[in-house]
């Protein structure tokens, strides 16, 4: 009896083994975040042998230089229970050993402890230092992800939670550095968040005490979406919603751990394998080429679309997100994909444009033609249905951290901003600064109007409304400023009457409310002057200030890793020389950066010799940039000799060094 037990056994588990997968042939992924140089990276085929699970590789790089790659020891497998494999060998070079991608394409393979019997989809994750990548989901192609099923209590918090996007109250966030030492070398973690309504980006220095903690209280009119920058540039991504006290722990290999202080499930418990930076398309797809493919383009764009919806079916099973966990990776992703294409149509205007200037002209009317003439969504009903297909218009966009760009990508789109506006027959009819303001309201009506029926929607939905609103601000300042220019003198009233419209163009009060919020910030910013406030910013500022009493004092922050900040700096160098390196009797240029400095000195001595230049610490540069309240570089400022700041600073090139002081105007 036990000896026909033990075949029966024995067999079932032979039988087991047998039917797992013994290769796969046509090798699939379903996201790749490597590094920008390393994107060609795939695996072409994997085999699962009894003492290795081996991975064949092909790359081939179409750039200058050919880059060198390599695969660190630290490099390991994730099933899908989340066990890890660790890597045994590399058959053509050595663990950790750079080799350069042939300009014909290298094949290199690596061997991983052996994958348990029957895998279908795993995870490879490469860990040295700035080479890491991952490539997520490989599997055959003839794997298909199982749907997730959430429980009806599940799929109702999820609901309620993106219908209280907006709601007021104070949000904490407390951080602990796990083996904190204050002797580190730093002292500071940097916080940035966007209020998506009006563009605001905050941007906060977290100062760290002796025993690693730091702890920030800020109020918030909405569930927000924001990102801590540790000493390591890794960012720590999260949402939190008024009234939370959020804590999060910091561990030394950079992984996080988030909870609230009341027992409450974290929103986004499981956010550190929710696909943040992973992207489910091949962006080379997306840039122009010698003709143009929107509808080729567009089809590529439902497939990434797909691809994400397998993704996050993988990710749900993988790791056991919840209902509003999938939603928010879901909509995070596709809206992804829908960037890539929206930027495709953007480079069709670009080229459209470029076209025009290269034959001599300029001509607007014929570059408008050009691009309906060209675009898909316009021309054809699918089109519009092709957008209505993205999730762009959830709430829960919103809360998605430094998601921005697909506001800025969809709202100037020529399916949401495209209009034709002809007041001609209304001029002397009207006075001119109401006439000004009937056009600007026209403008965010046809937005409106176009996103209504992009969603075959009665009513604009949420995202359109906030696209619309990011332009309320420069709409103020375009009223202002026009009737300065006319010689207009109910300025005010103008305004006034433009924030009525569109408060009656909204028709909700929450949004409403955010129109006031934005009224009284341009009212602020009237002012040409603002005090610094009292802050360790000020006490950095102030010692590098000390150096020139009674100046104005002109500041470039900038970085070597700053593309824009180097060919700025390198462009208008003969330019600037004089203005950089003259010593005038009341204005001073100078340029601070936190660069280390074996990258900051060589490029000082190239492009900055005798200009005068600050290197600070990290921990300084976050006080700047905190009191500042900025969170990209370049970035500057204009400091008036009794120590205030200039409200709207002038560009660089426009600055008089004989006559510094701002136009009050």
């Amino acid at each position: 009896m036990k000896k026909s037990l033990l075949l029966v056994l024995a067999t079932a588990l032979l039988s087991a083994c047998s039917n797992g997968p013994k290769e796969f042939k046509n090798v699939q992924s379903y996201a790749d975040n490597t590094c920008d140089y390393m994107k060609e990276l795939r695996v072409t085929h994997v085999e699962f042998a009894d003492t290795a699970t081996i991975l064949t590789f092909y790359y081939q790089t179409h750039q200058q230089p050919y880059y060198r790659i390599s695969i660190g020891p630290e490099t390991y497998l994730s099933d899908e229970r989340d066990r890890h494999y660790k890597v045994l060998f590399m058959t053509e070079h050595n663990l950790g050993e750079y080799f350069p991608s042939d300009p014909d394409g290298t094949t290199f393979r690596v061997g991983f402890e052996p994958l348990p019997s029957g895998t279908r989809v795993f995870d490879m994750i490469e860990g040295v230092g700035s080479n890491y990548f991952k490539i997520l989901g490989i599997h055959d192609s003839t794997y298909t992800p199982a749907k997730p099923k959430f429980s009806r209590k599940e799929l109702k918090e999820a609901d309620d939670i993106r219908h209280s996007i907006f709601k007021s109250g104070p949000v904490t966030v407390r951080g602990t550095i796990a083996g904190y030492d204050s002797n580190s070398g730093f002292q500071t973690y940097r916080m940035l968040y966007t209020v998506y309504d009006n563009r605001d980006n905050f941007t906060i220095s977290l100062d760290i005490d002796e025993t690693g903690h730091f702890e920030y209280s800020f109020d918030v009119n909405n569930m927000i979406g924001a990102a801590i920058i540790d000493h390591n540039n890794s960012w720590h991504q999260f949402i939190a919603q008024p009234g939370d006290t959020l804590d999060i722990t910091f561990y030394k290999d950079g992984t996080d751990s988030y909870s609230l202080s009341d027992g409450r499930p974290y929103l986004l418990r499981n956010y550190v394998h929710i696909p943040s930076g992973v992207y489910t398309t091949d962006n080379q797809r997306f840039h122009m080429g010698d003709s143009v493919d929107l509808q080729g383009i567009q089809a590529y764009a439902y497939e990434c679309k797909a691809r994400s919806k397998q993704y996050i079916d993988y990710l749900a099973a993988k790791f056991k997100l919840t209902a509003f966990e999938y939603q928010f990776a879901d909509i995070m992703l596709e809206n992804r994909v829908l960037q890539g294409f929206l930027d495709y149509r953007m480079n069709i205007k670009d080229q459209a444009i470029m076209y025009q200037i290269e034959n001599g002209t300029t001509d607007v009317n014929k570059i408008v033609r050009m691009m309906r003439e060209n675009d898909s969504i316009l021309k054809d009903p699918e089109g519009y249905r092709f957008l209505a297909d993205f999730p762009a218009n959830d709430s829960l966009m919103m809360v998605m951290p430094h998601e921005w760009v697909i506001f800025n990508r969809y709202k100037y789109d020529g399916a949401f901003y495209n209009f034709n506006i002809d007041l001609d027959s209304l001029v002397g009819v009207m006075d001119e600064s109401s006439l000004y303001v009937l056009q600007k309201y026209l403008e965010d009506s046809v937005h409106l109007a176009n996103d209504m029926k992009i969603y075959g929607a009665d009513e604009p939905s949420l995202f359109a409304k906030l696209c619309m609103m990011q332009d309320v601000e420069d709409h103020f300042e375009g009223i202002d400023a026009y009737c300065k220019w006319r010689g207009i003198t109910n300025t005010d009233s103008a305004i006034m009457n433009y924030k009525s419209m569109v408060e009656s163009l909204l028709n909700d009060p929450v949004l409403e409310a955010r129109v006031d919020l934005a009224y009284n910030d341009f009212k602020r910013k009237q002012a040409p002057y603002w005090e610094l406030p009292e802050c360790r910013g000020k006490e950095v500022l102030n010692k590098i200030l000390a150096n020139y009493p009674g100046k104005y004092v002109y500041i470039d922050f900038w970085s070597t890793g700053c593309g824009p900040c180097v060919s700025g700096i390198k462009s208008t160098v003969e330019n600037r020389h004089e203005i950089m390196t003259k010593k005038y009797d009341r204005f001073a240029m100078i340029f601070i950066t936190s660069d280390p400095e074996q990258y900051y000195e060589p490029f000082r001595q190239e492009w900055l010799e005798g200009a005068e230049s600050y290197r600070i610490s990290e921990d300084d540069y976050n006080a700047l940039a905190g009191m500042f309240n900025f969170s990209a570089i370049p970035h500057h400022e204009l400091i008036t000799p009794d120590g205030l700041a200039v409200t709207k600073v002038p560009e660089m090139y426009v600055v008089d060094p004989d006559n510094p002081a701002p136009d009050p105007q």
